[in-house]
């Protein structure tokens, strides 16, 4: 029976776990597709259409996530209160070439629509949708192939439910706490700001510019003030460490969760799943908004999303990895390792991204001048390289890390055959 089903799902401290999976379904499930869809239409009434395909977006993001992962997280914890087995998580090939085509159609029609304006309101936010959620389902698709002969399997309950962990939960506690972080650092800035000469006319200008925030569509003005040091400092420190250090930390919770609810330490097929389980809701989820608030450059920022949720997935893996090691031998150093590798990961990626913002700002105060065209567009090549490299480096982690987990299989196996004899 454990060979088709996932027998540790019987464990009667799963309930609470699927009580709660039960009620936050419930409640996306109803109000994903009502913000939603009352968010689309007040802005489908509106007349500025640039501002209607962003927020008819957002809208139709909020929904897909209620409707998807609300309404099968309703399902998944129904079933576990119900304490019926779930199959394990074993994907065919079948899903990735389905992504890939699907993504391979998104990407272009999706640009087409906003190139065109043809009626994008209503026609653009699926393809985004599309966009950036198959790249997502590609990677735990790949990777749960490659791991699909390992025993125990994580259940395609529990992944489902890992998901909606990094969908809803790890999302809304990394944007809070980032946002209390984010608060402290403005309020620094602020005082250093008013202590400094002509710092209060500066404040005063910044206030009249928060009030009117349209002011900052302007390139020049919004490189003026990005590109201020103390600012620049700020934002930097803010997205290059504390960012990794908060997200990769709350990313990590599903493995621990689960264990909570199990009483059992996972196998490491479970905690490498789960995890990627959990970046996957993550990246999905940071992908729809961020996605949505820069159409200009959608089908480029598209693109450069497909690393980023490699990456998100790939370091919420490896941490869950470390969890399984602390879990079953002690050993912090093994968790803290892991941490610091995806820390590490991920402030790689952000601070190439922080360099191609900077550089393209740069450019933008004065779009005349030749040195900053090349310096800026230097900077930008070298941004852009960096993360070609870096997606490479990040996947080429997955296929070695998944080929590792696949050969304990083999380690099993033999072991049981030395002991038969």
């Amino acid at each position: 029976m454990t060979s088709t089903l996932d027998a540790p799902e019987q464990h009667s401290g799963s309930r609470w776990l699927n009580g709660v999976a039960l009620t936050i379904g419930l409640g996306a499930l109803v109000l994903g597709p009502v913000a939603g869809g009352l968010l689309s239409y007040l802005s489908l009434r509106g007349r500025q259409t640039a501002d209607a395909v962003s927020v008819t977006t957002v809208g139709v993001s909020m929904a897909v996530l209620g409707l998807g992962i609300g309404g099968a997280l309703v399902w998944a914890g129904y079933q576990g209160l119900r304490r019926r087995l779930s199959p394990p998580f074993r994907p065919g090939m079948i899903w990735f070439w389905g992504c890939l085509v699907g993504l391979g159609l998104s990407l272009p029609i999706g640009q087409l629509i906003l190139l065109f304006d043809l009626l994008a309101p209503v026609t653009f936010p699926l393809f985004h949708v599309l966009a950036v959620a198959l790249p997502a389902i590609l990677i735990l698709v790949l990777v749960g192939h490659g791991v699909k002969h390992n025993t125990p399997a994580p259940s395609r309950r529990q992944m489902l439910g890992q998901v909606a962990l990094g969908a809803f939960g790890v999302t809304v506690i990394a944007f809070t706490i980032e946002v209390m972080v984010a608060m402290m650092g403005l309020f620094i800035v602020g005082v250093g700001m008013a202590l400094s000469p002509g710092g209060l006319a500066q404040l005063a200008e910044l206030q009249a510019l928060l009030a009117n925030p349209a002011g900052l569509q302007d390139p020049q003005v919004l490189a003026r003030w990005l590109l201020k040091p103390g600012i620049l400092f700020s934002v930097t420190v803010m997205l290059v460490i504390v960012v990794p250090l908060i997200e990769e930390l709350v990313k990590s919770i599903g493995v621990p969760l689960i264990y909570l609810g199990m009483r059992r330490v996972p196998s490491p097929a479970q905690a490498w799943l789960w995890g990627i389980a959990v970046g996957t809701g993550f990246a999905v989820t940071e992908g729809l908004f961020n996605g949505a608030a820069n159409l200009p450059f959608w089908v480029g920022i598209a693109l450069l999303r497909i690393g980023a949720t490699a990456m998100h997935l790939v370091t919420a893996g490896l941490t869950g990895l470390g969890w399984m090691r602390l879990l079953a031998s002690r050993r912090f150093l093994s968790l803290l390792g892991a941490y610091l590798t995806s820390v590490v990961l991920h402030s790689a990626w952000n601070g190439l991204t922080v360099l191609m913002a900077v550089s393209s700002l740069w450019i933008m105060a004065q779009p005349g001048d030749a040195t900053r065209l090349v310096g800026g567009g230097l900077g930008i090549l070298i941004g852009l390289t960096g993360l070609m490299l870096l997606t490479g480096i990040i996947i080429g982690t997955a296929a070695y890390v998944t080929r590792r987990v696949r050969a304990t299989v083999r380690l099993e196996r033999s072991g049981e055959a030395h002991v038969d004899e």
